[in-house]
Order: structure tokens, then sequence, then C-alpha cells
């Protein structure tokens, strides 16, 4: 994702991903983002839509690079609210690709 972004944006680009084939492993690059727009409502709005969607990547992974502040912040959000939602998948948040893909692609 790059530039500013809603949520609406967010919930479109994750029903094109489960509409064309999810995978297991999945990395949403955030560092380009502008997310100023986005309220914790509306993280939980899309982490309710990616717990709907996600049952078929019941195991997967999800990991998300936040390299700026607010991209972190809201980040840190969308775990803990993926934590009550009962996400299918792990999710993790990450600042920098190096961290991000030995844990996307660990067999732990």
């Amino acid at each position: 994702m790059s530039g500013p972004n809603s949520v609406k944006e967010m919930i479109a680009a994750l029903e094109s991903f489960y509409h064309q084939g999810s995978t297991l492993l999945t990395l949403w690059d955030m560092a380009q983002s502008e997310l100023s727009a986005i309220t914790p409502e509306g993280i939980l709005k899309f982490i309710r839509r990616a717990a709907e969607l996600g049952g078929e990547r019941r195991g997967g992974r999800t990991a998300v690079i936040a390299t700026e502040g607010l991209q972190y912040g809201l980040g840190r959000m969308a775990e803990t609210f993926a934590l009550f939602e009962e996400l299918p998948f792990r999710m993790g948040l990450f600042r920098s690709r190096e961290e991000t893909l030995p844990w996307l692609f660990s067999e732990e």
C-alpha cells in the first residue's frame, strides 16, 4: 500500500487478495502509506473483515511492515484487535523487511 489510504481502500485490497486466491503467508508493506485518516474503529472493522475472510488461511501468517510511528501504533492496535477477534492466522508487526522475513518463513 502507498500514499494516503482509507479503511475502505484497505478492506478493498483485503477482499481482492481473498478473491484472487489467498496464500498462507502474506506481507502487508505499509512503509509508504499515509494513515492519518485511519481511526481505531476503522482498524477494528478491517480486522473483523480479515477474520471473516481468513478461514482458508488457518495456520498461516500475516506480517505487517510499519516503519513510521503512526503506522506502527495502528499496527499494534490491529494486533490487539486480532487477538480479541481470534483471527485464524498469526499476525506479526515489524519495522523492517529484514525483521519480517525470518518470522514469516519460520517453522515455529
